[in-house]
């Protein structure tokens, strides 16, 4: 079938009939079913003229789907793109899709007249966010013809999330190890990581911070009123709901526990209890702790979608060995790093620290080729860059010269 779309038509009603082939109890399900029980029966042989309908309704229940996101990029669905490239309304339920990289995608979409919007297609065991990584230098690569250029866009795009995620997860993967190590030898307390800031405006930075920024940073501290400095950094007088001094040393889940222990002992309701206890955590948290206990927990759940997105895993990581690992351990990394924000103890933080240095190794051997390779993708785009100008400013002066 032609992917041509005629402009009139009701998406919806592309995407019923799709469902109707290969969804949940559709003709597919019921070819299948059929070729089981020939199976069982020792007659398969007898349906082999039916064999190319399976194929057939996978075929034209993608087509059927694809014309749908044409139809609905055409009214200024956001997730157009996303449904011609093939991911369903379930993996895109609730999924963050970038504004800019989806204008590019949709605007292929919906002039696919003029446009072949084929290079949108997901690959095989291509995720969500891999896509979204691949829109922009592929956009780049179609428009101006020039694959190389492409190439490093997207490169670059992927060296720059490497550089803002690995060098935080080998510092956690030190700052764990040293904690741990003056836990066990000297007996000092854990903190939650993302708290320095909180111990400096408190008076209480960690020895590694020059002294000249530590009484500066207490000296700012002193003169923030106590409730801003407790809502940012975290009330410590709570802390003792879980046996701790500081705020920043004290175990969320205990605090909440106790407090709501603390709140039906005087007559309080269940919700009453949970709330008292929720609220209480969260104050004692402070809002900066707050934030990255939630950032760190969203991208968690992020990389928990990637990794399924994957399909199976042994097939996933034959298909790319260090790149399956890195999402793996990533999302190991950062569950484990909440864990610790929420509950700093020696197994959250030591398991913080040793997710933190596979995930950095496995996403920078991922990456290294990509690395290598950049500095001489640069100079060539750079060269083809001079080319195009030169020929530019060639052109314009001919146009120009009344004598030419």
């Amino acid at each position: 079938m032609s992917e041509k779309t005629p402009r009139m038509g009701n998406p919806q009603d592309l995407e019923h009939l799709a469902k109707l082939l290969d969804g949940r109890g559709s003709l597919r399900d019921k070819l299948d079913e059929a070729f089981t029980r020939a199976s069982h029966l020792g007659v398969r042989d007898r349906l082999a003229p039916l064999r190319p309908m399976s194929k057939w309704t996978d075929d034209t229940a993608v087509d059927l789907r694809r014309r749908a996101a044409i139809l609905r990029a055409e009214d200024g669905d956001p997730k157009a793109a996303a449904l011609y490239a093939g991911f369903t309304p379930a993996e895109l339920k609730g999924a963050s899709l970038p504004p800019d990289a989806m204008l590019i995608a949709n605007a292929s979409v919906a002039n696919s007249d003029a446009f072949d919007p084929g290079w949108l297609k997901r690959k095989p065991g291509e995720t969500l966010q891999d896509w979204l990584q691949r829109i922009p230098g592929d956009a780049t690569a179609k428009i101006s013809g020039n694959e190389n250029l492409g190439e490093v866009v997207g490169d670059y795009i992927n060296l720059t999330a490497l550089a803002s995620t690995v060098p935080g997860a080998f510092k956690m993967a030190a700052a764990g190890t040293m904690g741990l190590i003056k836990y066990f030898r000297k007996g000092d307390f854990l903190k939650a990581p993302g708290t320095t800031l909180a111990q400096i405006l408190k008076g209480k930075a960690p020895s590694y911070i020059p002294g000249r920024i530590a009484r500066l940073g207490a000296s700012i501290g002193s003169r923030t009123p106590a409730p801003v400095l407790n809502a940012l950094t975290g009330k410590d007088s709570l802390a003792a709901l879980s046996g701790k001094t500081w705020a920043w040393e004290a175990n969320l889940l205990k605090v909440g526990k106790n407090a709501n222990a603390l709140s039906r002992a005087t007559g309080a309701g269940r919700l009453a209890g949970f709330a008292s206890g929720a609220g209480t955590a969260l104050r004692t948290a402070g809002w900066w702790r707050g934030a990255g206990i939630a950032g760190s927990a969203a991208s968690t759940v992020i990389g928990a979608v990637d990794v399924i997105q994957e399909g199976n895993p042994v097939e996933a990581f034959k298909r790319d060995k260090a790149g399956y690992v890195s999402k793996v351990s990533g999302v190991a990394f950062n569950a484990s790093l909440t864990a610790a924000m929420v509950a700093p103890n020696p197994v959250t933080i030591g398991a913080a620290a040793v997710t933190g240095v596979v995930y950095g190794v496995s996403s920078i051997v991922d990456n290294w080729d990509t690395v290598k390779k950049f500095p001489g993708k640069v100079a060539d785009a750079g060269e083809w860059a001079g080319k195009k100008l030169g020929e530019g400013a060639r052109k314009l002066t001919s146009a120009l010269n009344p004598f030419d």
